[in-house]
């Protein structure tokens, strides 16, 4: 099967527009650069005054009657983070390690969102164009075929959150300074701050976030097998991921979003924070994923095992 994947690997990486999503990779996090910049989310040398001035602005924030859980529990939080820096007599720093910690959220949705394309044509585009003959007339099964196609598209997942992770590192270095990687990583857990190495908040925040892009292109490559249109394939599938991650945060701290999976694909919360709705646990949501992409596979399996190429 590993020839199988090469295979699916150079006929992605011969494609122009191949190269034109992994410029997007490069253009977003250029633009991520520039609204950090653009915001005034740096500190200065009177960051003392910075922290306060935050705070008052996000107990406002808090206090709106209008502003969602999720608003609320990022404003407390930014509190405790600032005023731990104010009681330590620690000045924040904006550095390429903290920074690409803290594009992780955003680079995983994008990453994800550019890699439905792979993933909503890599099988339909093959029966659209009839090349999916060629491949059944080798001595190869079909089940071969559908796990090759499947990780193949996975894989590109990963070398996009690669080239992501490492330019956020690369660029973020080049503006803010390779410096800090020593530091401590502070997070807030049971309303108390916790320190992490650099190394550790960066390696685990973006494994703990890959459940999103494993749910997003298998429910895309799932569309691709039971459909041969490619662009139905990749419509549906990005409406599908944008809205559950829409309304994973807009409902965030709701108790029915405890069975909602989009709710369960970031599990950063349960190490570096506390989970969006109490008593739920790693296991649950590992089990509610799980299940969510076994389901996935029952469905888009047979049909692309038992479809009619003639």
């Amino acid at each position: 099967m590993n020839m199988l994947i090469l295979n699916e690997n150079m006929k992605i990486y011969k494609r122009k527009r191949t190269w034109v999503m992994i410029a997007f990779v490069v253009l977003f996090v250029l633009l991520q650069i520039v609204n950090l910049k653009a915001s005034g989310n740096t500190f200065s040398k009177d960051w003392r005054a910075q922290l306060e001035q935050e705070n008052t602005h996000y107990k406002q924030e808090a206090a709106k009657t209008d502003a969602l859980k999720i608003e609320i529990k990022q404003a407390e939080k930014n509190i405790l983070l600032n005023q731990y820096y104010l009681d330590k007599g620690i000045a924040p720093t904006t550095n390429a390690w903290n920074f690409a910690v803290n594009q992780v959220s955003n680079l995983i949705v994008a990453v994800s969102l550019i890699s439905i394309i792979i993933a909503g044509e890599i099988v339909a585009a093959e029966f659209v164009s009839g090349t999916i003959k060629l491949l059944l007339t080798r001595s190869v099964s079909r089940t071969k075929i559908y796990f090759s196609k499947y990780m193949t598209a996975i894989l590109f997942g990963l070398f996009l959150l690669l080239v992501g992770i490492l330019l956020s590192i690369l660029l973020g270095g080049l503006l803010f300074g390779f410096g800090g990687l020593g530091d401590s990583y502070l997070y807030v857990k049971n309303n108390t701050v916790g320190e992490a190495s650099m190394i550790q908040a960066l390696l685990g925040g973006y494994l703990f976030n890959i459940p999103y892009m494993l749910l997003t292109i298998t429910l895309a490559f799932m569309i691709s097998a039971a459909f041969r249109s490619t662009t139905f394939s990749i419509v549906i599938s990005l409406l599908i991921s944008v809205a559950g991650f829409v309304i994973a945060i807009a409902m965030n701290g709701w108790s029915w979003t405890k069975y909602f999976v989009f709710s369960h694909t970031d599990f950063t919360p349960f190490v570096f924070g506390n989970p969006s709705i109490e008593g739920i646990t790693f296991g649950f949501s590992i089990i509610l994923v799980a299940i969510h992409l076994m389901v996935m596979h029952l469905i888009s399996y047979p049909l692309f095992v038992n479809r009619d190429v003639t």
